[in-house]
């Protein structure tokens, strides 16, 4: 087997192309996830959960709630009642 090195071209700063304009990436879905806590349970704790259990998480009562967008942390809030429906206040917008 003959193994070669690649050789790539070299660019320099002036080669950029157009910009993808903000405006086009307003219509992406994303996945939003409202986070109320984690929690680390073994196979066996989790088979042994049934209708009533209660299962401790990571946070505080009172504590914020987090907001994330794909996975990324992005704010932060407070849980609100819509008519019927669970919202969230955003109390602090955390990206970075």
């Amino acid at each position: 087997m003959e193994v070669k090195n690649v050789r790539f071209p070299e660019f320099s700063e002036g080669d950029k192309g157009e910009r993808i304009e903000t405006a086009a990436l307003g219509d992406i879905p994303v996945q939003v996830t409202v986070e109320l806590g984690a929690t680390e349970l073994s196979l066996r704790e989790i088979t042994d959960l049934s209708e009533g259990s209660i299962i401790e998480l990571n946070r505080l009562a009172g504590e914020p709630l987090d907001l994330k967008v794909g996975g990324q942390l992005v704010a932060q809030g407070e849980v609100v009642a819509v008519d019927d429906f669970y919202g969230l206040r955003i109390t602090n917008v955390v990206m970075k």
